[in-house]
């Protein structure tokens, strides 16, 4: 078992650089401001984590934050400084394909070579056949069909008077809705499998659902992932004082994050069995996977991916969807379309040619969205999402999501519910209609791009 763990705070609070570095280059104003971001998100979780037997030791400035070392079953990823972004906190595992990228060759061939499926269309667009299939699947009431289940407002299981509290990875809750999603995919007929893996003691389990293709150079991932906190919640004890959020009880319904990314990888699922079942074949194997533990900073995809890379696995591209159907109300329709690696070489543009088929397929779903296309360093979701773990490795990856971090550092319009127990199919921030179109998009962009 192990002893220690390393983990990235990331502290997204602004940092008022000292006016003694007014004059000084833009070199030592940025060496000046990460340290100074370092210094404080490191005190920060060192406050928030008093009272435990051995402390966490500070590693050095990170990227947007701090590296700390954390001996075993300090909580580090349930750190939650104000106003965190997603992913502000980020579990480092050791593993040899971080050194050697082994998916980089692949993503150079595949961003050079015309994608598979769109060079059938001659407009870099999804086929007719497939986009009627997408939108005759992919649609607001099996999105919040999907959604009532996972999130406890409707039986986990239809006829069954089961409904679930969480899908926390603390939560007991939490397998019973790995259970319903492996039945659910071996319905389908895919090929389905649980990958397991440890964390704080417990058993947990990545889930993947697979159509092979015979010959086929590589697989296509659709993903989110399957777990919830509401660990920014607010809770109160017997005597009504304030207490911690307890994972094992409290309720987390994560109908937004990430129940709504689920239910979209749920539903291509679903689109997939149909097109099949009409006789059409991709010629790339295309995977579901639902991700376990992302809310613990990233631990299943990191697991899954390194598994994937230490078994020499051809991956043209991920697809990743988290937090897709917040949308406060009156604003515009915007959708985020995150390619940023902090990965160099071929992973940057292979990444970028999974994000602009995503965006060129929106407007053919739904016109009036604004897409907000984010890549390069600049990218405020730079290693803070599952599809990190995917770039650290080579390969292409790509996240979708509503309006989180707002363009251009102007307000976001995402859900006002961020990991609190009020982020439910009923809060007036959770939009069916509006995650229909970004599931619609992406699926329908994933499907072409594994030659259907």
């Amino acid at each position: 078992m192990e002893d220690t763990a390393a983990f990235l705070i990331r502290d997204d609070r602004s940092v008022p650089v000292p006016e003694a570095f007014a004059g000084a280059s833009e070199e030592s104003r940025t060496a000046a401001e990460g340290a100074m971001r370092a210094a404080a998100a490191f005190c920060f979780a060192s406050g928030e984590l008093t009272g435990y037997p051995r402390q966490i030791s500070s590693l050095g400035p990170a990227p947007g934050g701090v590296y700390v070392a954390a001996p075993t079953g300090v909580p580090v990823e349930e750190v939650h400084t104000q106003g965190a972004k997603p992913g502000h906190t980020e579990r480092l595992l050791p593993d040899p394909a971080l050194l050697s990228r082994p998916g980089e060759t692949q993503a150079e061939g595949f961003a050079t070579a015309l994608p598979a499926g769109f060079g059938e269309t001659g407009n870099g667009l999804p086929s007719p056949e497939t986009l009627a299939a997408v939108r005759a699947t992919v649609t607001p009431e099996v999105l919040r069909a999907h959604v009532a289940r996972i999130s406890g407002v409707e039986p986990l299981v239809p006829g069954e008077p089961l409904k679930i509290r969480s899908r926390d990875a603390g939560h007991a809750d939490n397998g019973l809705v790995v259970d319903a999603l492996v039945r659910h995919f071996q319905e389908l007929g895919l090929v389905v499998r649980r990958h397991a893996f440890r964390w704080r003691g417990r058993r947990l389990f990545n889930v993947e659902a697979e159509h092979r293709v015979e010959g086929a150079d590589s697989a296509v991932l659709i993903t989110g992932h399957l777990d919830s906190t509401a660990e920014s919640g607010h809770f109160v004890d017997a005597n009504g004082d304030p207490r911690p959020y307890d994972p094992s009880v409290d309720p987390a319904p994560g109908a937004d994050d990430d129940g709504s990314g689920t239910a979209a990888v749920m539903a291509a699922a679903e689109c997939l069995h149909a097109l099949v079942a009409e006789g059409r074949a991709p010629t790339r194997h295309v995977r579901i996977v639902l991700f376990n533990a992302e809310e613990q900073a990233l631990v299943g995809s990191k697991r899954y991916a390194r598994a994937a890379a230490a078994a020499d696995d051809r991956i043209a591209g991920v697809f990743q969807m988290d937090m897709i159907a917040g949308l406060q109300d009156g604003s515009p329709p915007a959708v985020e379309i995150h390619a940023g690696s902090s990965v160099p070489g071929p992973v940057v543009a292979a990444s970028d040619v999974l994000g602009d088929l995503v965006a060129r397929t929106v407007p053919v779903i739904a016109s009036g969205f604004e897409i907000q296309q984010l890549t390069g360093a600049g990218d405020p979701a730079l290693g803070r999402g599952d599809h990190a773990s995917f770039h650290a490795r080579g390969w292409a990856a790509i996240a979708v999501s509503e309006n989180l971090f707002g363009p251009d550092g102007g307000p976001a319009t995402g859900t006002r519910q961020y990991h609190t127990p009020g982020d439910t199919l009923l809060d007036e921030d959770h939009d069916s209609q509006y995650a229909a179109t970004i599931a619609c998009s992406v699926t329908a962009t994933a499907l072409t791009f594994a030659g259907l």
